[in-house]
């Protein structure tokens, strides 16, 4: 299991865990605590990731160096881009899709209501209640609580172990 440093949030530990198991190709966070470029550096290529960083403190994660600068490029381009962001993101289209019809601006009231939604039997894997703490097997917010490419996404997270780092 990774450590997580302190400017990394809690949520982030999803997310690296599904890029490292090569479930997503990337993750954008957002740093809570000053960390430098050289730390930042040296953490990412321990992981064997590129990273690129925002004035705004954002940054994206990926093994592949061109999408890290492209996903950051999308993040900051002006108006909606939510649904670019979770195509590069890797999540599943027709989650994307209902992230695009909730709007941007609506995606934290979204998600808070989606957090208090019963899923039923094995679906009770996507959901989203834990994320905040790191404490989920998706990052995304699914679409319905039978989302079966969340569902995929969540199964391969607990038959797949992270690779030795």
């Amino acid at each position: 299991m990774t450590t997580r440093p302190k400017w990394l949030k809690p949520s982030a530990m999803v997310d690296l865990r599904q890029t490292l198991m090569k479930l997503r190709p990337a993750f954008r966070t957002e740093i809570e605590d000053d960390v430098t470029n050289a730390e930042l550096s040296r953490w990412a290529r321990s992981k064997g990731l590129y990273y690129c960083r925002d004035r705004h403190n954002f940054v994206v994660f990926s093994p592949r160096p061109e999408l890290v600068r492209w996903i950051l490029t999308i993040d900051q381009s002006a108006g909606e881009h939510c649904a670019w962001l979770g195509m590069w993101l890797g999540y599943p289209p027709c989650c994307v899709r209902a992230a695009r019809r909730a709007g941007e601006a609506q995606l934290d009231a979204w998600a808070a209501r989606i957090s208090k939604r019963r899923h039923i039997g094995t679906f009770r894997h996507i959901g989203v209640s834990g994320y905040p703490a790191g404490n989920a097997l998706i990052s995304h917010i699914p679409c319905s609580p039978h989302c079966s490419p969340s569902l995929r996404l969540a199964t391969a997270m607990t038959k797949r172990s992270l690779p030795p780092r």
